[in-house]
């Protein structure tokens, strides 16, 4: 009987682990695999945009991170680095600071959270 309800204890906690494992506090983007800040600035700005449940997100200069606002929202990984790809195909500041940079190749976008 203890074991029987240890073992359903168990599994629902890796169950319940595995859904909230792709919430993250802070993530950035990668173009190959190199940082890109000018990149995760406009994708921190789309994630946001996007008004996702818990979803309230900054941009934060000194980490170079796209950051929960507190405790109580998170980044989601998988529409994170939709929001990546996203910038990189419509284009984000050349590393010159003139012009607009793009990335085509989805392959070599990253999301790192």
């Amino acid at each position: 009987m203890f074991f029987s309800k240890f073992f359903t204890v168990s599994i629902l906690a890796v169950l319940s682990a595995g859904v909230a494992a792709d919430d993250h506090e802070s993530c950035t983007c990668h173009n190959g695999d190199s940082y890109n800040w000018r990149i995760t600035t406009k994708a921190c700005d789309l994630y946001k945009s996007q008004n996702w449940e818990n979803g309230k997100v900054h941009y934060d200069t000194p980490s170079g991170r796209c950051t929960q606002d507190d405790g109580t929202q998170y980044v989601m990984g998988k529409e994170w680095e939709a929001a990546c790809r996203s910038i990189a195909k419509s284009g984000f500041q050349c590393a010159s600071g003139t012009g607009t940079c793009y990335q085509p190749d989805e392959d070599q976008i990253r999301g790192w959270c």
